[in-house]
């Protein structure tokens, strides 16, 4: 819709009849940046043109537009131009793919710093890197985090709205967790002054009661108690089955073979693996997951096919790709009994997850509020306030503190770097950083180096690779996830269902919920019907029948060449599909749709990656091994990412390169 002199909202001509009924005339999303740029935009990503980029290398220092069509609205607050990969994000990993960089490099301006330690990647292992490094070295010896996104984080950001004068936050990407209490993670928690008990919003008297989720997507598999959980059917009429698992799958419209399989695979234990734990793994590790249900449990094909998109919103691929180990250790279904070592959750037991359990949560923008307090333990000036819960959750962050000279560890924000020359034979002598920011490039020169960000990019910018190296790097194909946040109005429409959270068989995506708000400080947001809230979407992309490579290929490239009017037009049909016979009006109800693209948001590892294959060493074996003076340290070495996984390959990476100091 286009704003008049008087105030007044006039159609806009670019709009089909059926976007304007989406309600897509009205949106913030849309006003500012529609017409700036004509359709298909994303497909430009596709190319090695990278035409962004080459634009910023050859006009530095140009004004930014306040955020790219295709990459779409970002919302509001300090995140609001950096909601997952961006427009400028994508070109620029893409000059490194595609060697843009290479005439240039030699003619990068000096800045003249030396640090101690330069680590690549503001991710969990980045930062838990740096934060390592300072305690272990009293915070006396200089170093430098450089980050591609504009905002210090990777995939453990937020989205922020503001919704009637309701503010709300939703995750980017990274999310869930427990209180860790034991261990070494366990005395970083309490180190960081991270809570251990926490408040959730409640219905107000007077409302029906309902369960509520106080996490993003466990209620896939262990939502079998409540019926606030619902599964929507096309077939054969569309129709809601309430808490199909805990009513034995009936009115699903599934074969009755196909439903006794899904059953089989839920509530059915196993004979025990006759063998130690690592043997156990090691079994299942030549195998896939899809091929462990259909060969070992002898269940239905189907029943693969069910369980893809739910492991792929959690570990990037499906079933018919991902070592059974993935699976084994998300603890899905169809392992009960076959370890003698670990106790997994028996289905049908009261699922602790849908009630206000403190051990899965997800803090409002998901594991942003551990991120936080590790940015807040680095360098204290970044966020505003005291080290509480609530200033450090809710604190505004101070760019201008992050690159101050003269602190411990300085974070350079917008640095993508494109080249890393040492060399392994003389660990005494400073390897140089090349990084580009603002269209120019810049070289820094460091005594160590940790690359903590992902494989895909450093075999191209880290030189002097031996092969085995760079044939480990091969061993971490990526997937691609889309996360959406859709701030609601209003949530009358799932009220009236009955429904906090629900999947679905076709159509966009494949689940979504609205959760029991953590209060933090002053951040309270009402949890009524009649208020606004998030209506969050973890997008699986997997592309079943394809290699395990070439699903990461594909997936990608249809992601990057959806435009945002597109991703926008289908969330908004999917969301009258689902909800509209409840009185779900888009025009009335959408708020704001924010998406978070994340093109290689996670290494997707299929059979032997755990234990290495052909009798050759695991690929993660392989780049533990430090470089000289460099080393590799990111989540994507465990296999099954998470925060804690990088926090552990964090610590150890600064843990090998202190000692050399």
């Amino acid at each position: 819709m286009n704003d008049t002199t008087d105030g007044t909202a006039v159609p806009d001509p670019q709009l089909s009849a059926e976007e304007r009924e989406l309600g897509m005339d009205r949106d913030i999303t849309r006003r500012d940046f529609l017409n700036a740029v004509a359709l298909g935009s994303g497909a430009a990503l596709l190319g090695s043109a990278a035409p962004g980029l080459r634009r910023a290398l050859s006009h530095p220092g140009e004004p930014k537009e306040p955020w790219h069509p295709w990459t779409g609205y970002g919302g509001v607050g300090d995140y609001a131009r950096s909601n997952g990969n961006t427009w400028e994000v994508v070109n620029a990993g893409h000059g490194i793919r595609d060697g843009l960089y290479e005439r240039a490099i030699a003619s990068a301006t000096p800045t003249g710093e030396t640090y101690d330690l330069v680590i690549v990647g503001g991710g969990f292992a980045g930062v838990i890197a740096a934060y390592t490094f300072l305690k272990d070295t009293n915070r006396q010896r200089p170093c430098l985090l450089l980050e591609n996104h504009p905002l210090i984080g990777g995939e453990a950001k937020r989205n922020e709205f503001l919704v009637r004068g309701q503010r709300l936050i939703g995750p980017q990407g990274s999310n869930e967790t427990g209180v860790v209490t034991a261990g070494w993670l366990g005395d970083m928690w309490r180190d960081l002054g991270l809570p251990t008990e926490f408040e959730f919003g409640k219905l107000p008297p007077g409302r029906r009661p309902m369960d509520f989720p106080i996490d993003n997507y466990r209620y896939l598999l262990w939502a079998d108690h409540s019926d606030n959980y619902g599964y929507f059917f096309d077939t054969p009429q569309p129709h809601w089955v309430s808490n199909p698992w805990g009513h034995n799958l009936e009115g699903t419209p599934w074969p009755e073979d196909v439903r006794r399989d899904l059953l089989r695979w839920r509530d059915e234990p196993t004979e025990p693996f006759q063998g130690d734990e690592t043997s156990l793994t090691k079994w299942l590790d030549t195998m896939t997951y899809a091929q462990y249900l259909t060969n070992v449990r002898k269940l239905r094909p189907e029943v693969a096919r069910f369980v893809d998109p739910i492991l792929a919103s959690g570990a990037g691929l499906g079933a018919d790709v991902l070592s059974a180990v993935v699976a084994y250790n998300y603890d899905f279904p169809g392992f009960r009994g076959l370890s003698k070592e670990r106790t997994l959750r028996r289905p049908g037991v009261p699922d602790r997850r849908l009630a206000n359990a403190k051990d899965v949560i997800s803090f409002p923008g998901g594991n942003d509020g551990i991120m936080r307090f590790v940015v807040k333990a680095i360098n204290p000036d970044v966020i505003e306030g005291s080290t509480s819960f609530g200033d450090v959750h809710n604190g505004r962050i101070h760019f201008e503190m992050m690159d101050r000279p003269n602190t411990p560890c300085r974070m350079r924000a917008g640095a993508t770097v494109v080249r890393v020359l040492n060399d392994p034979e003389k660990k005494n002598e400073p390897a140089t950083i090349t990084y580009i920011k603002d269209g120019k490039l810049f070289s820094v020169r460091a005594r160590t180096v940790i690359w903590a960000a992902a494989s895909w990019t450093a075999k191209y910018a880290v030189q002097h690779l031996p092969e085995d190296y760079r044939t480990a790097m091969e061993s971490f194909p990526r997937a691609p996830i889309l996360v959406v946040n859709v701030a609601l109005d209003n949530w009358r429409a799932l009220y009236q269902l009955g429904y906090t959270c629900c999947s679905w068989q076709s159509g966009f995506g494949c689940e979504g919920n609205i959760r029991a708000p953590m209060y933090v400080g002053d951040y309270r947001p009402p949890l009524d019907p009649d208020q606004p809230t998030l209506f969050t979407l973890y997008v699986p992309l997997n592309q079943y029948g394809l290699s395990l490579v070439d699903q990461g290929k594909v997936a990608r490239q249809k992601m990057f060449a959806t435009s945002y009017r597109e991703y926008e037009t289908q969330i908004r049909q999917q969301l009258v599909k689902l909800f509209g016979s409840a009185g779900f009006d888009p025009k009335r109800d959408i708020a704001g749709i924010v998406l978070n693209r994340w093109g290689h948001a996670i290494a997707t590892v299929g059979p032997g990656f755990f234990y290495g294959r052909d009798g050759k060493p695991a690929p993660s074996d392989v780049l533990r091994r430090p470089l000289g003076n460099l080393t590799f340290g990111h989540s994507e070495l465990s296999g099954s990412q998470s925060w804690t996984r990088a926090a552990v390959e964090g610590k150890r990476a600064a843990e090998a390169m202190t000692t050399l100091l």
